[in-house]
C-alpha cells in the first residue's frame, strides 16, 4: 500500500522529517526546465533531456552539501544524508508523474545500480521481491544494507512541469520503477504552454565609422 502525501502540511512535515524543504526541491526542478528549454534544435537529440538532469543533480547538491554527501559510485549519481540512511537520485517519469490519481513509472528502464537501490529499500521495508529477469538483478552492498534511496520524479507537460519525491519499492519486467511505498507529491510548476526555442543573444558590435577619401 503505498503512502501518498499531497496536502500542504503533510508534505511540509514529511519533508522536513528527511531534512528536506519542498522550496528549495521547486528551484531545483525549476533549473533543470531551465536548462531543458534553454536548448535549441542545433543540440544532438539527447542534450535537452541529459542537460536538464544534469542541472537538477547539480542543483541537488548545491542544495544539501556539504551537510550531505555525493556520491556517483558506478555513475549512479546520488546526495546522501549524514547518516548515511537517506539518498536521493534524479530521474523522468511519466504521465503519472506528480497526480494522485495515478501510479507513475520511470520514463525509460533503469540500470543494475537502480534495481541494487530498489532491492535494499525491499530489504529495508521487507516487502517481497518483485525484479525484472535474473540477468539484471543486483543485491546490495553490505555497508548500503541501510540506506533508502529515493527519487526526485519530474515530468515535463504542456504548461507544467510535475514533480514528486517518492521511495521506490519494485521493478516491472521492462526495468522501469512501477511501485512505491511514499510518494510526497510536490506542487506542480508552470510554465509556457510550448517549449520556446531560446537563441543565445549575438554579441553587440561598436558602430565604427570609417572616413574613406580619395588618394591624391
Amino acid at each position: 500500500m503505498t503512502q501518498t502525501y499531497f496536502e500542504l502540511g503533510e508534505i511540509d512535515n514529511r519533508l522536513a522529517e528527511l531534512g528536506l524543504d519542498e522550496r528549495r526541491l521547486a528551484e531545483i526542478v525549476r533549473r533543470g526546465y531551465v536548462a531543458f528549454a534553454s536548448c535549441t534544435p542545433n543540440d544532438p537529440p539527447l542534450y535537452p533531456g541529459f542537460s536538464a538532469w544534469a542541472s537538477m543533480v547539480r542543483g541537488l547538491r548545491e542544495y544539501l552539501l556539504p551537510v550531505w554527501d555525493r556520491s556517483d559510485e558506478n555513475n549512479y549519481s546520488l546526495v546522501i544524508n549524514p547518516a548515511g540512511t537517506v539518498a536521493i537520485a534524479v530521474a523522468t517519469g511519466d504521465d503519472g508523474t506528480g497526480r494522485r490519481d495515478a501510479t507513475p513509472t520511470t520514463k525509460s528502464s533503469k540500470g543494475p545500480s537502480t534495481v541494487e537501490a530498489v532491492t535494499t529499500n525491499q530489504l529495508q521495508l521487507d516487502l517481497p521481491f518483485v525484479f525484472p529477469p535474473v540477468e539484471a538483478q543486483a543485491r546490495p552492498a553490505s555497508g548500503e544494507k541501510q540506506r533508502m534511496t529515493w527519487i526526485l520524479l519530474v515530468h515535463r507537460a504542456r504548461g507544467e512541469v510535475r514533480c514528486e519525491l517518492s521511495l521506490p519499492s519494485s521493478m516491472g519486467i521492462d526495468g522501469r520503477v512501477d511501485r512505491w511505498q511514499e510518494r510526497i507529491i510536490l506542487k506542480a510548476i508552470p510554465t509556457d504552454s510550448e517549449v520556446m526555442e531560446i537563441t543565445p543573444p549575438q554579441p553587440t558590435l561598436p558602430d565604427i565609422t570609417i572616413d574613406v577619401k580619395r588618394r591624391a
